[in-house]
C-alpha cells in the first residue's frame, strides 16, 4: 500500500535522566518517527518529567506516554501534564492511555475498568479542547489549553477494550500481536467499536505494538525473546489471540520460578533469570509465538515482516524492545542501518 510507514520506539525510563536524554536524542538521530515513554511509577522515572526533557532535547519526533493510566494521576492532572509537554513540543505530542499493568500490579491493585477508561478519556478530551468539566458538581476548565489538537489514543489488548477504543478515542494502540490472522481479527473489533459512534476505520489512528528484538541469528533472537513471548502468548493474551494466530498450546505446568521474577517475566529486572524460568516451554512453540507476536529475528527478517504487514494496511508501528532494564540499542542500530534503508528502497520511508 502507498504511503510511508511510521515507526515509533518504546523508551523505558529505567536509566538515569542524563542517560535517557542521550538515548532519546539517539533515537531521533537514527530516524525513528517518535518515542513512547513507559509509565510505571515503581520501575521508571516519572513519565511526564521525561517527556518534558525529551521535548526540549529533540526537534522532530513525536512524543507520548506509553502508556499512562486513569488511576495513578487524576484525569485533570493527566490533561495538564500532556498539555504542558505539548507547549514544549507543539504539534508533536500524543496522549496514550490504557488500563494499567505494572503501574497497578506493583502497588497491589487491579487495572482500571473499561468504565473508568471511558470516564477518564472523556474528561481528558474535554479539558484539552478548552471546555469545562463537571467534577462532582464543581465545574473545572484547563485555563492554559492551547486549542491545538492532541490525539487521545487508547491502548487495548482484549476484544472488548479494543471496541471501546474504536468507539471513544481518536485512535487505538493495539497490543495484540503481529501476523495476518491477528491483524484481521483486531481490525474487525476496532471497526465494530467505531461504528457505534458513527465512524469508520479510516477515521482512526491505528498503531500496532510489536514486541521487537534483533540478533545476528533468528535462533538467538528467539532465545532472548523467551520471557516476552511466554508471558504475553501463554500467561496473558493467549486466550484472545492464539486462535487467530493459528497456534495451539499444549497443557503446560507453570513452575514457581516464573512467579519469583520481579515484577514479571516481560518486565524482568534479571533477564537471564527470566529466560531460564521459561525452560518449561519447548523451542518450537517459542518460535511460533515469536512469529505471531512480534518482530523477532535478524534485521533483514524484521524488514521483510514489516513489508508483509504493509500489504494488510499496517502503517504505524510501535516497537517494544524486550528488556525494560536495558536500553534498546540493538534495535536502534538494526533499524538505522538495515530496516529503514530497506523500507526507503521500497518507497515506504
Amino acid at each position: 500500500m502507498a504511503g510511508p510507514i511510521r515507526v515509533y520506539l518504546r523508551v523505558p525510563g529505567t536509566a538515569p535522566m542524563a542517560e535517557l536524554t542521550k538515548l532519546l536524542q539517539n533515537v531521533e538521530a537514527a530516524g525513528f518517527d517518535g518515542a513512547g515513554i513507559l509509565d510505571s511509577q515503581m520501575i521508571c522515572r516519572d513519565t511526564f518529567v521525561t517527556l518534558g526533557q525529551a521535548a526540549t532535547q529533540t526537534s522532530r519526533m513525536t512524543l507520548f506516554p506509553a502508556v499512562t493510566n486513569p488511576f495513578t494521576r487524576h484525569a485533570s492532572v493527566l490533561a495538564g501534564g500532556i498539555q504542558t509537554v505539548e507547549e514544549l513540543a507543539p504539534g508533536r505530542v500524543k496522549f496514550i492511555i490504557g488500563t494499567g499493568y505494572t503501574s497497578a500490579s506493583t502497588i497491589g491493585r487491579k487495572p482500571a475498568t473499561l468504565a473508568e477508561m471511558r470516564a477518564c478519556i472523556a474528561t481528558v478530551k474535554t479539558l484539552l479542547a478548552g471546555q469545562s468539566v463537571d467534577f462532582d458538581g464543581t465545574p473545572g476548565r484547563l485555563v492554559y489549553s492551547s486549542g491545538r489538537r492532541i490525539p487521545v489514543i487508547m491502548a487495548a489488548s482484549g476484544p472488548k477494550a479494543i471496541e471501546v477504543a474504536g468507539e471513544i478515542a481518536d485512535g487505538v494502540l493495539l497490543l495484540v500481536g503481529f501476523n495476518r490472522g491477528i491483524v484481521e481479527t483486531a481490525l474487525e473489533h476496532v471497526e465494530r467499536g467505531a461504528k457505534r459512534s458513527g465512524r469508520r476505520l479510516e477515521d482512526l489512528e491505528i498503531i500496532w505494538a510489536a514486541r521487537t528484538g534483533t540478533a545476528a541469528t533468528t535462533a538467538e533472537a528467539r532465545r532472548l525473546a523467551r520471557p516476552t513471548v511466554v508471558h504475553w502468548g501463554i500467561l496473558r493474551w493467549g486466550g484472545h489471540w492464539l486462535g487467530p494466530a493459528g497456534i495451539k498450546v499444549p497443557q503446560l505446568e507453570i513452575p514457581e520460578a516464573v512467579h519469583k521474577i520481579y515484577p514479571d517475566l516481560s518486565h524482568a529486572e534479571d533477564w537471564d533469570a527470566a529466560i531460564a524460568a521459561t525452560s518449561f516451554v519447548p523451542d518450537d512453540l517459542v518460535a511460533e509465538l515469536c512469529d505471531a507476536y512480534g518482530l523477532i529475528g535478524t534485521p533483514e527478517h524484521c524488514a521483510g515482516r514489516i513489508l508483509e504487514m504493509n500489504d494488510l494496511g499496517v502503517k504505524n508501528l510501535y516497537l517494544m524492545g524486550f528488556q525494560t532494564f536495558a536500553p534498546p540499542e540493538p534495535e536502534i542500530r538494526a533499524f538505522r542501518d538495515v530496516v529503514f534503508p530497506r523500507l526507503h528502497a521500497a518507497g515506504l520511508r
